[in-house]
């Protein structure tokens, strides 16, 4: 995605593709219970939990926004 925003100059591509991925988060996040899942899924889940936090922080940063560290 960086690549494809870079080499077209069009940072709207990177906020369409935070936000989408803010939405599908959120619909995981409400329909599979994290902190309620036991053993591996739980595992999974939180894994999951941060690599899309890092993802959505990474490139809001890219795009000179600050964030917070917790909602």
């Amino acid at each position: 995605m960086l690549e494809q925003v870079i080499d077209e100059c069009r940072p709207n591509f990177l906020c369409n593709y935070l936000y989408e991925l803010a939405g599908f988060f959120g619909s995981f996040y409400e329909n599979c219970p994290v902190l309620q899942a036991e053993g591996e899924v739980r595992a999974q889940r939180l894994a999951l939990c941060d690599l899309a936090g890092r993802v959505l922080k990474t490139g809001l940063e890219t795009l000179g926004l600050e964030t917070t560290e917790r909602m």
